[in-house]
């Protein structure tokens, strides 16, 4: 079971890619997929620093199943530090 500290402070992470994918207009709809690790295959999609600066957060995209629209993307993220 997570505490409550750990589970805002991934909420906030998860609020900050999401925001940044729209910003980059990459998805309309982008969709927390961090359960799903088969996704961190490969290079990330893009790279940006955290808001502190202090890390760099590694970003994958790939598209939703058919049922979803184009503009609806998954989205798993990795932190790093510089």
């Amino acid at each position: 079971m997570k505490t409550f500290k750990e589970y805002s402070l991934n909420r906030k992470l998860d609020k900050i890619v999401h925001d940044e994918i729209i910003k980059r207009k990459l998805a309309r709809f982008p969709v927390n997929a961090t359960d799903d690790y088969k996704m961190k295959k490969g290079k990330p999609d893009f790279k940006f620093p955290s808001p502190t600066g202090e890390m760099i957060i590694h970003v994958w995209l790939r598209p939703m199943a058919k049922p979803a629209s184009k503009d609806t993307k998954a989205f798993n993220y990795q932190l790093e530090d510089k």
